[in-house]
């Protein structure tokens, strides 16, 4: 049933056949199965985002904010018991009939028995009669295959729908998860994943390599890249290369056996090699010596100063070392870049012993076999790797969201990158496609000051240069001021007021609205004042009363908490859940 806001909402936009709006959601209410049964998460809640506006949903943790934004999307694991949610006029929920959902658990039942059975039939056809083992079997297989050909049969409705949201989440709407921290996938790169949603919706420009060049390239992909192996580390790739071209000589030459102690001799020269390569050709090392050696610059020399980096104001000093310090710290510096040299002389030392210890056959063999075994991989994440049109394309959408080098950013993954360079990722992702409503479940999240109004300012920026309606979910009532057109408050799964942002900031009715704004940190607060807080907690689900439930926080009694309060307009556009108890602010009792 319709609540008088939904009608005033469907009446405002000339009728439920035609809308002006872009987003509408009406009379919804949904449900979580539990062990304990059916817990309501939602309950008649009404809704609408207009053409280049941006609606602000504010409340409490567990008040059906996030719910709300995953059953617009169709990615709530929830059961929807009554309303409609509509995009452009067009019904993104999918209720099953009854009569359809009844046979798919018959259909789901017997595919499960009949792969029962025909286990036993395999297992009686092996070990007991043969015959009527395998009538078993192949009779069960039948009637599972065609218990589940009727079940996809009667999914098809259902499968239809699927890939019309499919096309809408991306294209049409896209949603900024909480928690930029975990939103994106660890083992991809920025480019990666941002060009994988543009790849889903084909937005993607026409590759610049053609497709038999990438092919080419791909095949002979293991020669670049030992190429640019040498190119790149010249000295540790003629050092393997020197190593395996020893082993072949000493099976070939039949001096193996002989050859087998001078292996223990890698334990020394590593340490040397390190200590030449990174000690004086000034290569990196890891970060784990080079945090071990200081923040030293320049040469120790024989001089009485030297210069080194203060650790914390990051400024030059110069610093005067006598000459049992110098050496002191030489020493020091020698064994920081050696240490490495160790450990990876002993590995080399234990391989090379193996290969000098194995038949020179199965040498070869095992060469052969991870050979092919690597091939394959190198050509095929070669072939899969950005084309460089598409790799300007990310480059261009995280320019558009203010990040700095793109180009160089798009390489990174993102635990190189901060929270809010992450977040920003998260836009230009969702903004890749470029949808008509972004949905934004607090965006803020886990920012500094800073960061969040940045944040911030480019989503503002995005809805004036793209047009894009915005649908913000915040805790934040000094986000919603500065960001919002109007607001929707919800409180235990209910709508309890809605208004611009100017009206309800300054004739907030309902007592929860009040009480979010009275919690509210103030510029003009006193000083040392206790900020205020309202008492209770929401109720958990399975408890919620028919009536008034901010009532039932308030731990009042009466019809208030057994009958539930109308949705009245108050005044033009600012509508509230006409509690009587609620709208007097005399009953206000902050602790």
């Amino acid at each position: 049933m319709a609540t008088a806001l939904g009608m005033w909402l469907i009446q405002r936009t000339g009728g439920e056949g035609v809308s002006e709006n872009l987003l509408e959601i009406r009379g919804l209410k949904v449900h979580f199965d539990t062990l304990d049964g059916p817990v309501e998460a939602l309950n008649s809640v009404d809704l609408d985002v207009k053409r280049k506006q941006v609606m602000g949903l504010v409340g409490e943790s567990g008040c059906g904010k996030s719910v709300t934004s995953l059953v617009t999307i169709g990615l709530a694991t929830c059961e929807v018991d009554e309303g409609s949610v509509k995009y452009e006029g067009e019904e993104l929920v999918f209720q099953e009939p009854e009569s359809t959902k009844r046979i798919k658990r018959i259909s789901s039942s017997i595919v499960v028995i009949s792969v029962l059975m025909s286990i036993f039939g395999f297992f009686w056809m092996i070990l007991i009669n043969p015959l009527h083992g395998m009538d078993l079997f192949l009779g069960s297989l039948l009637v599972s295959a065609a218990a589940w050909g009727g079940g996809f049969y009667y999914s098809s409705d259902s499968r239809k729908h699927e890939r019309f949201m499919r096309w809408v989440r991306g294209n049409e709407i896209s949603m900024i998860f909480q928690e930029p921290m975990t939103a994106l996938n660890p083992l991809y790169s920025v480019e990666k994943q941002i060009s994988e949603v543009m790849r889903e919706h084909n937005r993607l420009v026409e590759p610049e390599t053609p497709m038999m060049n990438r092919i080419g390239q791909a095949l002979v992909s293991p020669f670049t890249l030992f190429y640019r192996t040498i190119e790149a580390k010249p000295k540790s790739t003629t050092l393997i290369i020197s190593i395996l071209a020893f082993v072949v000589a000493a099976h070939r030459l039949g001096f193996a056996e002989s050859a087998k102690p001078l292996s223990l001799a890698f334990i020394a020269v590593f340490p040397i090699y390190y200590l030449i390569t990174f000690g004086t050709s000034g290569e990196d090392i890891g970060g784990a010596e080079k945090a071990m050696l200081g923040p030293m610059e320049g040469e120790l020399s024989a001089g009485v100063t030297m210069d080194r980096i203060n650790p914390i104001s990051g400024t030059k000093e110069s610093e005067y070392v006598s000459m049992p310090g110098i050496f002191v710290n030489s020493l020091w510096k020698g064994t920081i870049y050696s240490m490495p040299g160790v450990f990876v002389g002993g590995a080399v030392s234990l391989v090379v012993y193996l290969m000098l210890w194995m038949p020179f056959s199965s040498l070869m063999g095992l060469a052969v076999v991870c050979t092919l075994l690597a091939l394959p991989v190198i050509i095929y994440l070669d072939f899969l790797r950005l084309d460089p049109a598409h790799s300007r394309q990310v480059s261009e959408i995280l320019e558009d969201v203010r990040i700095p080098n793109p180009a160089e950013v798009v390489k990174m993954y993102p635990h190189e990158l901060s929270g809010g360079m992450r977040q920003r990722v998260m836009i230009g992702m969702m903004m890749s496609c470029e949808p008509k409503l972004l949905i934004a479940d607090e965006p803020t999240t886990a920012l500094d000051v800073t960061i969040q109004a940045q944040i911030l300012k480019l989503m503002r920026d995005l809805r004036d240069e793209m047009e894009t309606s915005i649908l913000l979910i915040t805790h934040d009532l000094g986000v919603i001021a500065g960001m919002c057109d109007e607001v929707t408050v919800m409180y235990a799964g209910r709508v309890v007021e809605r208004a611009s942002v100017d009206e309800l900031f300054a004739n907030p009715l309902h007592a929860y609205t009040r009480g979010l704004i009275a919690c509210t940190p103030n510029i003009e607060s006193t000083r040392k004042s206790i900020l205020p807080a309202i008492p209770g907690q929401v109720a958990n689900p399975s408890d919620f009363v028919n009536g008034c439930r901010f009532c039932q926080r308030m731990e009042r009694t009466g019809e208030t908490v057994t009958i539930r309060p109308e949705m009245i307009e108050h005044s033009a556009g600012h509508w509230v859940e006409a509690c009587p108890i609620c709208l007097d602010a005399d009953e206000d009792k902050w602790e």
